[in-house]
């Protein structure tokens, strides 16, 4: 075998794949020793999906040697929608074989669901993410993000996000009227409920809503989201996977 990993929860892949089926049809999972990669732009080249699932998220990992596994993202949803919500997942491939297969096992051992993908080959250049220093740092709720997204799209196609020390407003400007909604930094016990907001100057920038809405299907994977804004830069939209040891999307 050349790759042989445990994932103790099969859910988290799949809120993974659910999260960039809109934007990705076919990706490839960069393999090695680190863990699991996935760099994809969408078809039209406007949005970026990258993953890092760290080897440790996994039960066992194992990677001999560096490899590139081609997969339909639609397909690979189809197999892990097969997996109940407390099933483990196990993923196998060997020594240039065209397939790569899952094990999906539930719980208490007494269901075990074998499914065989098969892989493509996906022409893709790898592109260094540039590390951005961002003007604005702002942490939400996924929930609450998600929710701002879809419902702003009711009004219009893009959304002008504005951030200052006084809190992140959300503003859409369309045919049948206008709205916006504005967040300030708040306090909370939870993680998850909390609005925190780095300025190093006031920002603001217009985006696209469809992608937005797209970017916050993510909101399942994480209680909370990081928004990074510049003046010239594109919109980071990132969530930890769980937790930030297991690795992000963005």
């Amino acid at each position: 075998m050349v790759l042989e990993a445990h994932l103790q929860q099969a859910m988290l892949l799949k809120k993974v794949v659910d999260a960039m089926k809109d934007l990705c049809k076919d990706v490839n999972f960069d393999c090695s020793e680190k863990g699991l990669q996935v760099q994809s732009m969408d078809s039209s080249h406007v949005a970026l999906v990258s993953l890092l699932l760290r080897g440790s998220a996994f039960s066992e990992f194992k990677c001999d040697r560096p490899t590139s596994l081609g997969m339909n993202v639609d397909s690979l949803g189809k197999i892990l929608k097969m997996c109940g919500q407390n099933d483990s997942l196990k993923l196998r491939w060997q020594n240039d074989a065209d397939i790569v297969s899952f094990q999906c096992e539930s719980g208490e051992d007494d269901r075990i669901a074998d499914f065989e993908l098969k892989l493509m080959q996906i022409e893709s250049e790898h592109m260094e993410i540039p590390e951005q220093h961002y003007k604005v740092v702002a942490e939400l709720p996924s929930a609450e993000f998600q929710k701002i997204c879809r419902d702003l799209k009711e009004f219009g196609e893009t959304m002008q996000v504005k951030a200052s020390k006084e809190g992140i407003t959300f503003s859409v400007q369309g045919d049948m009227g206008a709205g916006n909604v504005m967040l300030k930094p708040r306090e909370a016990e939870k993680p998850e409920e909390k609005v925190t907001l780095t300025v190093h100057e006031p920002v603001s920038a217009t985006f696209a809503l469809r992608y937005l809405v797209n970017f916050a299907k993510a909101a399942p994977l994480c209680g909370t989201v990081e928004l990074g804004l510049g003046p010239d830069a594109p919109l980071l939209v990132r969530y930890n996977l769980e937790n930030a040891d297991n690795g992000h999307m963005q």
